[in-house]
């Protein structure tokens, strides 16, 4: 009479560690990311590495020359600081796109995946997982190496500056910098998530050749149009979603020779909050929120190559 309360416990028992796991699971899951593609956070130390080891040894002018006023001063500081952070974030792009590439097609190829659909994760959890990290986590981490990168070289400058060059470093310049890139990096990723969940669909069904998926459909389609249609309207739609949008004729600037209004001129183009009115972001926020479905879907039925 008493054998059905010891099978009540172990029902009860077993249940529990379902629940008790589900709080880290996504934290698992991102470190299972970070081991699995070390290259997400060693191509960026590398990057910021070199940036470094360039400002100690390299031989740049740290002489101000004509910049003699402190409006010119700021309008040069703001420039070599916008510059020092142009490769880190060049790498968190090239990085983005291989990450997500590759990485719903790497555990089929590892087979890793037989793996992990053997634990209580499911798949619309692994694929957010993958969209957290290429989305959020990657440029929030290359935000802060940037931002400490132009501190520790904006140090050195000021080492390595000659004599009466040691009013470098301006506060409240590198503060606007860094809000007027954060800007740059949200719109920035939110425009672009229509492409990174394509990557991530294509990474979840080729069964080879990623890449070739990737690249060879829409070229055969613009030549397809051309040469059936003249027209040239899914190129021209490529080239605005791949960053027309963020196009804008550089100001003719001279940091130097023009000293009241130099710095603000240097940032006149660099203005991303008109496009989150763009209702090209929305809907296309709206279509990677659907290709993120699919790539789910597509996930519970492909489990090898």
């Amino acid at each position: 009479m008493s054998t059905p309360e010891p099978a009540i416990e172990v029902a009860s028992v077993e249940s529990s560690p379902t629940v008790a796991v589900r709080p880290p699971v996504l934290r698992t899951l991102i470190r299972r990311e970070l081991w699995e593609h070390r290259a997400l956070w060693i191509a960026p130390l590398s990057v910021a590495a070199l940036l470094l080891v360039g400002a100690i040894i390299g031989k740049m002018n740290f002489d101000f020359g004509e910049a003699t006023l402190p409006e010119q001063r700021r309008a040069v500081f703001a420039a070599i600081m916008a510059v020092s952070s142009i490769p880190l974030y060049m790498t968190l792009g090239i990085m983005s796109w291989m990450y997500a590439g590759d990485c719903l097609y790497a555990e089929r190829k590892d087979r890793s995946i037989l793996f992990w659909k053997s634990m209580p994760v499911s798949d619309g959890v692994t694929v957010l997982s993958k969209l957290l990290v290429v989305l959020v986590l990657a440029p929030l981490a290359i935000y802060v190496l940037s931002a400490l990168v132009t501190l520790l070289i904006s140090g050195i400058y000021v080492v390595r500056a000659p004599q009466g060059n040691g009013a470098f470093w301006d506060t409240v310049t590198w503060l606007r910098i860094q809000w007027i890139t954060l800007e740059l990096l949200v719109v920035g990723t939110l425009w672009y998530a229509p492409i990174t969940a394509f990557l991530l669909l294509v990474s979840a069904w080729a069964r080879r050749s990623v890449w070739l998926w990737v690249f060879l459909p829409p070229v055969v389609l613009i030549m397809l149009e051309r040469m059936a249609l003249g027209t040239h309207h899914l190129m021209d739609w490529l080239f605005y979603r791949l960053g027309a949008v963020f196009a804008h004729p550089a100001p003719n600037v001279n940091p130097v020779q023009n000293t009241n209004q130099s710095l603000n001129l240097l940032f006149a183009n660099v203005n991303p909050l008109p496009i989150f009115t763009n209702i090209d972001l929305w809907l296309g926020l709206v279509v990677a929120a659907l290709l993120i479905v699919a790539t789910i879907r597509i996930r519970q039925y492909r489990d090898d190559t």
